[in-house]
Formats: C-alpha cells, structure tokens, sequence
C-alpha cells in the first residue's frame, strides 16, 4: 500500500489539486442490562477517501486500501462531474498543539471497563431503584489529511462517556450521562444522578395546559440546540435560503444571548488541530449580546463569498465528504435563574424538529414543576421565538456534545401535560 505522498504524485499527473484524507478508530462498550453487566461490543474503522478536482469539476472515491484503483476511481468521477468555479481545497496550514488524546483512555481494558460499570450502578441501591440499562463506552481514533497545496497534518483524540437509566418501583426512570475526552468521568456521580431521577420523578401528576417559567438544564438545553438552531449557522445552508438567519448579520436575532464556536476550546469534545479539509481550527463568533456576527464557513463555501473558512468542514467518515458543522458551541449570558417553574433535565424527540423554521416539539424527560414531578410534557414553539424569552443563565456549565451549556430560564412558555 502506498503512502499518501506517492499518492498525491499519482493524483497530480490528472488532476489540477487532490486530497488523501485517513481515519482510523477503535470503540469498545460494555453494557448493562436488567442491572447486570452482561456484554462487551468492540468495533473498528480504517479508510482512506480520496479527492480529485480537474478542470473545476470534483470526483470523491474511498476505500480501506490506499492504492492505484481508488485513484483512478476519484478522478475518473471527476471527469463527469459537474463543474463548478467556487471548487477548490485549502492551502497550507500552521497548527497548533491540542490535548485531545488520554493515553489511559487508549491503554484501558475490558476489565476496568466493568469495573467502571460496577461503580456507574452501585448508587442505585441507595435509592432503592433499578438500573434498567446502561453503557460505558470508550474510543480512540486518527485521522490524517494532505492535499497537493500543502497541506499536512495528523492527530489522535480518544473520547470516554457512560449513561445509566434507572427504574423506581417500575412508575419512573431517571437518565443521567456524560462524556470526556479523558478518562476522569464521575461513573458514581452519573449513577447517583439517574437513580435520583428516577426516585424523585415517582408519583409525577398531569398539569394540564399552563404557560410558565421553562427552565432547561444543561443536557436539554444541548439537545434542543444541537437539533433546531446549529443548522441556521452554515454558511451553506445560509446561501440556500435554508436558513432563517440568511441576510441578518448585524441584526439582533436574540435575547443578550452570547454563541462562540470554538474548535481550540480545552478538552472540548470536538476539539481538533484542523477541520475535515485540514483548515486550522479557530474561535468563531457567532452571536453577541443577541447580535448575529457572522457564519460558519468551509473553502466551499467561503469561496463563494470570497470569505475566509472558519474551519467547520465535518466528515462522518473516510466514506463521506466534508460538509459544514459546528465545533464546540458554546452558550453564555448574563441574568440569574431562580427555578421556579418547570425544571426539564432532558428532553426526548428533539431530532424530529424542523432546523430550517425553527419549530419543534419536544416530550420533557424528568420534570419537575416548584419541586413536584410532572408526567410527561410536551414542550412545542419555534426556537427563534425561545430565544427571545431568556430570563438568565446558571453557572453549572456542561458539555455532552457538540454545545457546551448552562442551565437556562426561558419566560412565558407554552406546556402540555
């Protein structure tokens, strides 16, 4: 199998630019069910995908091996491509050192993975709940990109998370997780948290319809963002017209809500020396005191606006091409919480709403209204009207994917229990 040197030599006698994009990873997870550890899972990943542009026009192949077919299958691709003057891949690139790599994540073995798991469940007898289900899972991966204007660049990352859903006297659940990019996740913290859900959520009562003080946690205030409002940032979807931010820089969008995007963030779970094309990752301002600053950019798409990229190109895999995402999102403002008024600690079917108007309905998942359990609610409106209700922000910052978030308030918000 070649390297990817020679294989850039190779692309470059077709193609006007060309890229070799590696990745590799291995992820492990040791499951419970029923309140016993009963199986481990382990899989892996390890391909190359290959890009050729010729003439303006992109081909795009992939496989495991790095070798003259995949080649001559991305630039055989190119040549019945549809040509396009904005194509183009990123020029050399400086980077900078990031810890994103735990060598005990990468050392760590099946044997204290269960161990961790036996700590994750031990709180629940405490609370005299079951532990239904549960996971702790552990990943470490590289990736590596060069291209033919210079670009090179590598990195490792490992990633460990675990979640636990507890059961109290078969009437409720509680569901608690966590992740890290280092082995140092609280596994008795997590549990202790679900079984308390589950506890606390006994002998919830309907509410009817009310309009009330909404107070998102940190879990369901990622999972709400990550779903409804991270898409209206792409520059891509911005040129579409599959954003309602479209033609609105400068404007105030929001309450004094403040959103960087930031791919340098310390131990950020999607952290990382270069996007998905090799750009530098950098800190984006998105949102400031409400007022849109700007958009997330790959070359593509900043080549359309003779703009910069803000290194936000994501692949899913070797097997996918780039397309423009968010990094580490992180939410701040200013304004206390009171909570008084319905506390929601996560939030179930937030990937069904619609990211080009903005509307979703969301079933809460651990509510509490003043202290008292609630049955399941359903939370319904459209984002952009959410975030113009901000009462104010906790300090309890929290990041389980790609936001990072603290609690918030939200004011004179419709509920259906």
């Amino acid at each position: 199998m070649m390297d990817a040197e020679k294989a850039l030599k190779i692309l470059t006698k077709s193609a006007d630019e060309a890229e070799i994009f590696f990745s590799k990873g291995i992820s492990n997870d040791v499951e419970i069910k029923k309140g016993r550890i009963e199986t481990f899972k382990g899989s892996s990943h390890f391909g190359y995908g290959v890009r050729a542009i010729k003439d303006k026009k992109m081909g795009f192949a992939f496989s495991n091996k790095l070798d003259e077919k995949v080649l001559q299958r991305a630039i055989d691709t190119a040549k019945i491509g549809e040509r396009d003057k904005f194509l183009s891949l990123p020029e050399k690139q400086k980077y900078s050192r990031i810890g994103i790599y735990d060598k005990r994540i990468a050392e760590l073995e099946v044997e204290d993975a269960m161990e961790f798991a036996e700590v994750l469940v031990s709180p629940c007898s405490s609370y005299s709940v079951i532990p239904t289900t549960g996971v702790i899972s552990w990943s470490v991966s590289e990736v590596g990109i060069w291209n033919s204007n210079g670009v090179a660049a590598s990195d490792k990352a490992t990633t460990c998370a675990c979640h636990l859903n507890a059961v109290a006297e078969s009437e409720s659940s509680g569901f608690y997780y966590e992740v890290s990019r280092a082995l140092d996740l609280d596994f008795a913290g997590v549990g202790r948290e679900a079984a308390r859900l589950a506890r606390d959520s006994l002998n919830a009562a309907e509410i009817g319809v009310l309009t009330t003080s909404l107070i998102l946690k940190p879990h369901a205030v990622a999972e709400l963002l990550e779903n409804v409002l991270i898409h209206s940032f792409s520059a891509d979807n911005v040129q579409r017209r599959r954003s309602i931010l479209a033609g609105k820089v400068g404007e105030k969008i929001f309450s004094d809500l403040n959103i960087i995007d930031d791919g340098t963030f310390k131990h950020g779970l999607s952290t990382s020396k270069f996007d998905g094309e090799g750009v530098k990752s950098q800190r984006t301002e998105l949102l400031k005191k409400g007022i849109l600053k700007g958009y997330l950019y790959d070359t593509y798409a900043a080549n359309k606006e003779n703009a910069k990229s803000t290194g936000s190109a994501e692949r899913d895999s070797y097997a996918s091409l780039p397309y423009i995402d968010s990094s580490n999102f992180i939410v701040s403002g200013k304004g206390r919480i009171d909570e008084e008024g319905l506390v929601v600690h996560g939030l179930i079917g937030a990937h069904t709403s619609n990211p080009v108007s903005g509307d979703f309905s969301v079933e809460t998942r651990n509510a509490f209204l003043n202290g008292k359990p609630v049955k399941k609610a359903i939370i319904s409106g459209n984002i952009f009207d959410v975030l113009n209700k901000i009462e104010g922000f906790g300090k309890d910052y929290k990041q389980v994917s790609s936001v990072r978030a603290p609690t918030i308030q939200f004011k004179d918000v419709k509920v259906v229990s």
